[in-house]
């Protein structure tokens, strides 16, 4: 069984959220019930200054609004034109779906790949991407049911692999892990989301160098990249190197979290005095830190008392 506080900290560091489970149904209901799909601005301005006279017009302006960072419109667009459409167009839903979750509106995106993969169950873009739904909503046996077979056809885009490479993650398979990774990489080089989940893979496995160098990678591609950031000071942490920890996990400004974190894996190597510095920094600076961190230190204190021995601070 796969123990629930690990995963909290697997799935932060690689960037997973906690969302509401259960699936969402098919609408029913005829080409207006295309609407429920929508959740952008009002559509009024949009179809009066845009009138179309095909559904492929529709569809084409939704492409290019889309590639415009206008997403409300590519929307509206999309959806105007399964209004217009004889018969749902699986590509038009995946595209609805795939600016929902973008969004983060996992409820809504979980709808279009479904609806999707109903009008075309081999629907590779719309099946990889409603087994990551699952998997940020921390369904992992159903999106390992949903992901599996598309591996297996072949023809798997390198969302299918690092989906994969998380859930080899969550269950301890390090080495399955980052061949997934690998193999995702191979499809999309240089890729920042996955050169940190490979690198936190690695960081997991003990093999801090390697992890370091992953971690790098991925900033090179997007110095911004906080989340490898946050977990490349976690790999510094672990090689006792605390100053540069706390400047890159603290890099977003919550320097209380970043003192607090460092601490705990201070606390983890045995180097129970500076861990108990970094509490006292994170109580100092922050009220909202001050219960996590007092507790932390607390437990501190109690190994200290259990584990005298195991003290290997300089």
């Amino acid at each position: 069984m796969i123990n629930k506080v690990r995963l909290s900290a697997i799935a932060a560091a690689l960037g997973l959220g906690l969302f509401m489970t259960g699936c969402a149904s098919t609408p029913q209901g005829g080409n207006e019930a295309y609407s429920a799909l929508y959740d952008g601005g009002s559509t009024t301005a949009y179809g009066t200054a845009f009138p179309v006279a095909t559904p492929e017009e529709a569809y084409r302006n939704g492409d290019a609004a889309a590639s415009a960072g206008d997403l409300d419109r590519a929307l509206f667009e999309y959806i105007r034109g399964l209004k217009l459409d004889d018969r749902p167009r699986p590509d038009a839903l995946f595209r609805i779906g795939a600016i929902h979750h973008d969004r983060g509106n996992y409820r809504l995106a979980d709808l279009a790949y479904r609806w999707a993969l109903r009008v075309d169950p081999k629907h590779i873009a719309a099946g990889t991407r409603l087994g990551e739904v699952l998997l940020h909503r921390r369904q992992y046996a159903q999106a390992e049911e949903q992901l599996r077979p598309i591996l297996a056809s072949g023809k798997a885009p390198w969302r299918t692999y690092n989906a994969m490479g998380i859930l080899a993650d969550l269950e301890g398979d390090y080495p399955q892990a980052q061949q997934y990774y690998q193999q995702a990489l191979a499809k999309n080089p240089g890729s920042p989301l996955v050169l940190n989940n490979l690198g936190y893979s690695r960081y997991l496995n003990g093999d801090l160098a390697s992890a370091r160098q992953a971690l790098r990678e991925a900033l090179s591609s997007n110095p911004n990249y906080e989340l490898a950031w946050r977990n490349l000071g976690l790999v510094h942490a672990r090689q006792g190197d605390y100053e540069y920890a706390v400047e890159a996990v603290g890099r977003d400004g919550e320097r209380a979290e970043a003192y607090n974190d460092v601490g705990y894996i201070a606390m983890l190597d045995g180097r129970y005095d500076e861990a108990l510095s970094f509490f006292e920094q994170a109580m100092h600076l922050s009220p909202t830190y001050y219960a996590t961190a007092s507790e932390n230190a607390r437990n501190l204190h109690s190994m200290r008392r259990r584990f005298p021995s195991a003290v290997n601070d300089e």
